[in-house]
């Protein structure tokens, strides 16, 4: 724009919820987090901030819309090492591992009578923390799905590597987060989500949930189940997926497998943005990061389709379920 002004003297609107997870930093402290923030960017001086007051998916359940401000404020009442208690009324008590399966048939009620219901499996999903938790739950559910399953496989190598000096059931070994798993289990009707931008035109974007329709060795038939597009089928091909250096390898791998990944239960981070009628909490241990339970909580649309299950021991002297709540704030409400 020949002016030497930030973004060309352009103005730019961004959209974001210092509420919600903070700038993922691998392995840092809360200040470098902080640090991350666009707050702490020369820029945020011209910033000007425009609040967004009112919860539009919960607007029918107020007392929901309370409890989760309370939550992503920091000031509902808590016990030592940041715990809350759950309401009761979304709480599920842990009685073991078959509680998990408890947990899924809340979200996912007559799951085989619905196999190929597009609106059922976009109104509802199982939430957890990472990444290893949420390959389990896919699995236990992808286990009791109907129909007949399709296996693929990665094809793994390195970078450069002409002379294989890795074995291949080492690399396979390897699973990195925003890559799928090196077995990829999957069934017609079953839902999936995309793990990279391939076509933003159409909304085949990184985080866009499908249903699969047909699967052969080379292309997945689909159907996208949001937004703009929503009822589009499309064709997905196996693309060459590489490590990043967050992954901390002494190479650049590179895995040919379909971007995606099955989609009964997602990381909580990545189901920010999205709103989901029915929504499942599962927590094998507490939250670990900035205002992660306010994101899974507000999720959803009311405390009667969200159900809870903390396998975390709670306090002895303490009724109730309890979980952490972590929030900074100091970084909930930017001065400007």
């Amino acid at each position: 724009m020949e002016v030497n002004l930030p973004f060309g003297g352009k103005v730019l609107i961004l959209e974001g919820d210092f509420h919600q997870v903070l700038p993922v930093v691998p392995k840092g402290t809360k200040a470098e987090m902080i640090d991350a923030c666009i707050v702490k960017s020369p820029l945020w001086k011209d910033v000007k901030v425009l609040h967004l007051k009112q919860n539009m998916r919960s607007v029918n359940d107020e007392e929901f819309v309370e409890y989760i401000q309370r939550i992503s404020d920091g000031n509902e009442l808590f016990i030592m090492d940041d715990l809350i208690k759950l309401p009761p009324s979304m709480a599920m008590q842990w009685e073991g591992q078959h509680s998990i399966y408890n947990l899924i048939d809340q979200v996912f009620p007559s799951l085989q009578e619905h196999a190929n219901d597009a609106r059922y499996m976009v109104d509802r999903v199982l939430l957890t923390p990472i990444n290893d938790d949420v390959e389990q739950l896919n699995a236990k559910i992808i286990s009791r799905f109907p129909r007949d399953e399709f296996t693929l496989h990665f094809f793994d190598e390195i970078e450069g590597d002409t002379q294989n000096l890795y074995q291949q059931e080492f690399l396979n070994s390897i699973s990195p987060g925003g890559l799928p798993p090196h077995i990829l289990r999957l069934k017609k009707g079953a839902p999936i989500m995309l793990l990279r931008n391939i076509d933003p035109k159409v909304r085949l974007c990184n985080g866009t949930r499908l249903i699969c329709r047909g699967c052969f060795n080379n292309v997945i038939d689909a159907e996208i189940l949001t937004g703009q597009y929503v009822g589009t089928r499309v064709f997905l091909p196996r693309i060459p997926l590489k490590t990043t250096e967050s992954v901390h390898l002494p190479f650049v791998m590179i895995k040919r497998q379909f971007p995606i990944r099955l989609s009964f239960a997602i990381t909580i981070n990545k189901a920010q943005g999205q709103t989901i009628p029915t929504v499942g909490i599962y927590l094998p241990d507490h939250v670990f990061s900035h205002d992660q339970l306010y994101v899974v909580l507000s999720r959803g649309v009311s405390q009667s389709t969200t159900k809870i299950l903390v396998q975390k021991e709670t306090i002895p002297e303490e009724e109730g379920v309890h979980t952490r709540n972590i929030v900074y704030k100091d970084v909930l409400f930017p001065s400007s």
